[in-house]
């Protein structure tokens, strides 16, 4: 079996795979560091308004920064299953954190210390600090569709390419 590069990492996997589920990794340090980062300024400007301001913005914080990671978790669980498990994997996973983040709305209503405003401020902050930061890893990532990087190189090399490999794969023919 021909060796593949890690989509994100950069190192080498004996498994054809390796390019998605580092992807999966990718996306999920992305997303999370930005969603960290606004969700903990945020948290800090919010206490200019008092404690319950604060815990607000921390909780709609953790809420948003949970809800983002299970996209990525699921492309990274789900790397080695086929179309349709994939697509019923991940309809149930998105489903599932619907009704989870109904349960905690419902569950964190009567709590009077916690600032409505905050928590829905954070929300919205973090969701786009966090979709930005896997927007951002997905226009660097480089995961093959089909064949191999090895193919890819060997085809450009020969001269029998189209014209239609990866632009590294054709730095790396030369």
């Amino acid at each position: 079996m021909p060796r593949t590069r890690g989509a994100a990492t950069g190192t080498s996997t004996g498994t054809p795979d390796a390019g998605v589920g580092s992807a999966g990794v990718a996306l999920l340090r992305a997303g999370t560091l930005g969603a960290i980062g606004v969700g903990g300024v945020g948290v800090l400007v919010s206490t200019l308004w008092g404690v319950h301001a604060a815990a607000g913005f921390a909780a709609g914080a953790l809420l948003a920064t949970a809800a983002l990671a299970v996209g990525p978790l699921l492309l990274h669980a789900t790397r080695t299953a086929s179309p349709p498990a994939v697509t019923v994997l991940a309809g149930g996973g998105y489903a599932g954190v619907v009704v989870l983040l109904g349960l905690v709305f419902l569950a964190l209503e009567p709590v009077t210390w916690l600032s409505a405003s905050h928590v829905a401020a954070a929300l919205v902050a973090v969701t786009i600090a966090g979709l930005a930061g896997q927007i951002r890893a997905v226009t660097r990532l480089r995961v093959l569709v089909f064949g191999s990087a090895q193919d890819n190189r060997d085809e450009v090399r020969d001269g029998r390419g189209d014209g239609d490999a990866a632009q590294s794969c054709q730095q790396a023919g030369r």
